[in-house]
């Protein structure tokens, strides 16, 4: 009788722990077959760098194959087009930045992708600083004679950046916005061609990451100030050192998902990532391309990309740039 009481008991418990995992209970997903890190721009970019760093040491880490898929095209829209279709099982990252999911969404009419319901957040991959820079000939040595430049001579306050569009546009926007300037910019084709008319004194001032412009410091080019909280190179101060705290610019590299991807994936995903880059060899190789390792949790990368929206769009905005 006991016997039959036990195997009654035993077969019930089996019947409510299934149950109760049919009704969504929070059981462990697990990813099945090769993950890819989807980045959205051509290979041997800072983005592309990084994807193939993590993508080494998560394949360890997660014991299955994880390889970087480039899909470039359109300033990274093809790319995250072809993200958000993938299957939401884990087996597809995208690597996004502000481009995609700040100044996109506020500049073009329409987008084949909607960074809030399109995406879920996964961890923040990097930082990185702007800068602005003068030609070494200018007589302008800091932030302040920058300043008072600019409103000297307001006709040839024009500014270069490596896209009409790019955060470095909208970064010397906000420079003009605290001069009290309204100045105007010149896009060039990328970074090269910007700092090459920086150092033929083409242009008197330019913005862009600082990875791009410190090789050039302070032969060829001057670098005024870093806009982000801490030095980047002991010589050159920040924007905030220099009294103008509210000239603030800090772009970023992170990972996210197809929308509907299980929360447990997430972690998953994001736990492999923040260990990822804290390993000393991944770290000093994302900071050798101008960068900062970060990490972080699904809730910390979406409330930078929450700041980052209240910062940029009023800028973007008032700038009145739109793509047609």
């Amino acid at each position: 009788m006991r016997s039959l009481i036990h195997r009654v008991y035993v077969i019930l418990m089996i019947v409510l722990i299934a149950g109760f995992s049919w009704t969504g209970a929070p059981l462990a997903q697990e990813i099945k077959g090769t993950i890819k890190i989807i980045v959205p721009y051509p290979a041997g970019g800072g983005s592309d760098v990084q994807a193939r760093l993590i993508a080494d040491k998560m394949k360890d880490s997660l014991g299955q194959p994880v390889i970087v898929e480039n899909k470039p095209g359109a300033g990274g829209q093809i790319g995250a087009e072809y993200a958000k279709n993938q299957p939401a099982d884990g087996t597809a990252m995208l690597v996004v930045n502000p481009a995609l999911f700040v100044v996109a969404p506020t500049v073009f009419p329409k987008l084949a992708y909607n960074p809030d319901t399109d995406f879920a957040p996964v961890s923040l991959l990097s930082t990185y600083q702007f800068c602005v820079s003068v030609p070494i000939s200018s007589p302008v040595k800091d932030v302040k004679g920058l300043i008072e430049w600019i409103k000297k001579n307001p006709n040839q306050a024009n500014f270069g950046s490596p896209a009409a569009g790019s955060l470095p546009h909208f970064f010397g926007l906000m420079i003009g916005k605290v001069a009290g300037v309204e100045m105007v910019h010149s896009s060039y084709n990328g970074s090269g061609p910007l700092t090459t008319a920086l150092i033929g004194s083409q242009i008197p001032i330019g913005v862009d990451a600082f990875d791009t412009q410190s090789a050039y410091h302070p032969e060829k080019i001057r670098i005024l100030a870093t806009a982000g909280t801490a030095r980047k190179k002991p010589d050159i101060p920040t924007f905030k050192e220099q009294g103008f705290p509210e000239i603030e610019g800090v772009g970023w590299n992170a990972i996210v998902v197809p929308a509907k991807t299980a929360r447990t994936i997430i972690d998953k995903l994001s736990k492999a990532i923040g260990d990822a880059v804290k390993m000393p060899d991944v770290a000093q190789k994302i900071q050798n391309l101008g960068s900062d390792p970060v990490g972080s949790t699904p809730e910390e990368f979406a409330q930078i990309l929450k700041k980052d929206r209240e910062r940029w769009v009023p800028v973007i905005k008032a700038s009145g740039f739109k793509v047609q």
